[in-house]
């Protein structure tokens, strides 16, 4: 019952619906064959192709009941060959269906096809009734690129958005109607009819470039929906313009129409094509970024499982070597054994030293007591720079108070420490500067006055490059500047800029 009832109502909607087209195209062709061609076919082959193959008998049966009553009205008229080309399309959009499917800018394909397809065929049968074959070729193509893209558009907006039930937890929720956008348009809209019908005759075909204005800004904002939405009413702007309805006035018409719509189409897939590649490199960016920060979690998590089985082990065995050693001292006290255990304790001692500096290299323990600022100024002691004749600076600037993510943290406190540790061993410099400024991204510079080197020479040492690659991970900027003190005397030493995106 519910189907039937469904079939009822949408025959009477497409019935109301078809008429209104033909009445719209009888008043601008004044030719009754031209008329059903330019938009009522367009229409019937337009829900069709989005519709399931039951729904079509109300298409047919909707478009047999107006061509019944008109000719009834004009018995004279060309009504017998408008019926045969309304059965022969359907063979057309039986096979066109199956091809109807895909992405938009095929299924916007399949419609142009079936367009061109659907037009010679009608040109070929009015040529045979001495109308024009281009005129009627024309028409019924500019109808078809008029008003199939719009039925794709209603089927997209209908059947492929998800719609939220009204619901009591959506009554009081505020409606956003964007109403900027509506307004911008018709503002545009008003304009583009002033200009065409004010403006002198001699400057008229300037008046597309206007067209193409509401066209450029909805395909920006709504990509090919919005293009196809700004054809279709720049077509009704064309025809509200238009001051006549001779045959050339019209053809001059139709080309206009069907120019502005294929390269809105054209322009609505591009934009649309352009932000789905966006679309797919921000999923990806954001994908690299989780994946980075797994992998910087990894390898902290195994570098602080390391340093505990080296602590535990090797302390256990230091300390093993230091009680052997004081045994072998007191069980023989002659100076030879005294001397070589002492050597041993010793020994120890400094491997002792050294592991526990490795350690801290491998797993500093400061961040976890320490905020960032605070651990890089005990990293100045822990490197001993004092004692290398090294003065420091740190600059810090955080004035939003932005919390820093654990991985950047982790990330600075690496590269300042690198960084450091390259300039003791290798830059004889009196000065380290290190600056941290934390705003719409994180600004790390590391500047020092030492002897300078030629980076082409050195790009590729370990130390730097372990630094590039952890910019590098984190979708960072490194940049290298150094001067070498025996070509600049008077200003030496390198500087490294490093620029991190807040994540």
């Amino acid at each position: 019952m519910n189907a039937i009832i469904t079939l009822i109502y949408s025959w009477f909607i497409m019935l109301c619906a078809y008429f209104s087209v033909w009445a719209i195209s009888d008043y601008l062709l004044g030719n009754s064959l031209l008329a059903l061609l330019f938009l009522p076919f367009a229409l019937r082959l337009g829900i069709n192709l989005h519709t399931p193959k039951i729904f079509w008998l109300v298409s047919y049966c909707a478009e047999f009941c107006i061509l019944s009553l008109l000719m009834y009205a004009s018995p004279n008229e060309y009504y017998l060959p408008a019926i045969i080309l309304s059965i022969a399309s359907l063979l057309v959009t039986f096979i066109g269906q199956k091809y109807y499917q895909g992405n938009e800018a095929r299924k916007l394909a399949v419609q142009g096809v079936i367009a061109v397809f659907v037009s010679l065929l009608n040109g070929i049968v009015s040529f045979s009734l001495s109308i024009s074959f281009f005129y009627t070729f024309l028409t019924s193509l500019t109808g078809m690129l008029l008003i199939m893209p719009a039925c794709f558009l209603g089927y997209d907006y209908l059947f492929k958005r998800k719609w939220i039930p009204l619901t009591a937890s959506l009554v009081h929720k505020p409606i956003s109607l964007r109403a900027k956008h509506i307004l911008i348009y018709i503002l545009l809209f008003l304009l583009n009819i002033f200009i065409q019908v004010d403006i002198p005759e001699e400057f008229h075909r300037f008046a597309l470039f206007f067209l193409a204005i509401p066209i450029i800004l909805l395909a920006y904002h709504y990509g090919w929906q919005g293009a196809l939405l700004g054809t279709l009413l720049n077509s009704i702007a064309l025809i509200a313009s238009t001051g006549s309805f001779s045959r050339g006035e019209l053809t001059d018409l139709f080309l206009s129409i069907s120019a502005q719509t294929v390269t809105g189409i054209f322009l609505g897939l591009a934009i649309q094509r352009q932000r789905d590649l966006n679309n797919s490199l921000m999923v990806e960016l954001n994908r690299n970024r989780t994946l980075t920060r797994q992998l910087i979690n990894t390898e902290e998590s195994i570098r602080k499982e390391i340093s505990r089985e080296l602590h535990d082990e090797i302390g256990q065995n230091i300390t093993a070597i230091r009680t052997q050693a004081s045994i072998m001292k007191r069980l023989e006290t002659s100076p030879k054994i005294e001397k070589v255990g002492s050597m041993i304790e010793q020994l120890s001692l400094n491997i002792y030293d050294t592991t526990k500096g490795l350690l801290n290299r491998i797993r500093p323990k400061m961040l976890d007591d320490l905020e960032l600022q605070q651990a890089l100024q005990n990293l100045f002691l822990e490197l001993d720079l004092e004692n290398h004749g090294i003065s420091t600076a740190l600059f810090w600037e955080n004035k939003q108070n932005e919390p820093l993510d654990h991985i950047q943290e982790i990330t600075l406190y690496r590269l300042c420490q690198e960084g450091l540790n390259n300039i003791v061993k290798y830059s004889h410099a009196s000065q380290v500067i290190i600056s941290v400024l934390i705003r719409k991204d994180i600004e790390l510079i590391i500047q020092d006055n030492g002897d300078g080197f030629n980076p082409e020479t050195v790009k590729s040492g370990f130390g730097l490059q372990g630094m590039k690659e952890r910019v590098d991970i984190l979708c960072g900027k490194f940049q290298l500047i150094s001067k070498e003190r025996s070509v600049s005397p008077q200003q030496h030493g390198t500087t490294i800029k490093i620029t991190l995106p807040r994540l």
